[in-house]
């Protein structure tokens, strides 16, 4: 049981680390600036509450199927925008503004699907053999 947590808490640190890294990286492509990493980290942790919260509210709403995916993804693309908006601020101390910020999410959004499709590529490829070798 200790261990299933333990496992639990690195996996949820290892993915906010890779979140805010590629919460900065989209930052500085799209919006001209890094943020400090606690800063980026923070903003992550808040996008996936709050992106988890109205996904379960819109799907008890909207209930599932194509319209309600498609609606889902527009409103938490915007809320992904409005939180990044917020929370990281400009150098300056201003806010980078919602198109800048939408920008930022988009580019956000393009890199982890980048990641996610290599990812499935190399541990789709390693099961596949793995299964291939149970088989044979």
């Amino acid at each position: 049981m200790v261990t299933a947590i333990l496992y639990t808490v690195i996996a949820l640190a290892v993915a906010i680390a890779i979140g805010a890294g590629i919460l900065m990286i989209s930052t500085k492509l799209g919006g001209g600036f890094m943020p400090k990493f606690l800063k980026a980290a923070i903003t992550t942790i808040v996008q996936f509450i709050a992106a988890g919260v109205v996904s379960y509210i819109l799907h008890m709403v909207l209930g599932t199927g194509g319209l309600s995916s498609l609606v889902s993804l527009v409103v938490i693309f915007l809320l992904y925008a409005a939180i990044t908006n917020a929370l990281l601020k400009k150098p300056d101390g201003g806010q980078m503004g919602m198109g800048r910020a939408c920008l930022v999410t988009l580019i956000q959004i393009i890199i982890e699907i980048i990641l996610g499709v290599i990812l499935v590529f190399v541990f789709g490829a390693a099961l596949f053999g793995t299964f291939a070798a149970m088989a044979g």
